[in-house]
């Protein structure tokens, strides 16, 4: 177990501590545990896709304009970042 201090905005912390006070969760350390068990692993994700694209043989300039207009992504945004 690791201990960490985080400064949340103060509708955050309300929010968690309601969470408390209903009995969701019995701290407010267990209310952000149990949302960061939720969180997908976005970098770990990342790696997975750049390593499936290396191993395709990389995307050309065409496959990052179609995925980037198929998720509403600007031209600027990277699919893989």
């Amino acid at each position: 177990m690791k201990r960490i201090t985080i400064s949340v905005p103060d509708d955050v912390a309300d929010k968690a501590q309601r969470a408390v006070d209903a009995g969701d969760v019995p701290t407010m350390s267990g209310y952000f545990t149990r949302l960061a068990k939720r969180e997908p692993d976005w970098v770990a994700a990342r790696a997975i896709v750049a390593e499936m694209i290396e191993e395709a043989g990389g995307l050309s300039e065409e496959d990052y304009a179609w995925a980037r207009a198929s998720l509403g992504l600007d031209a600027q945004t990277s699919a893989v970042a």
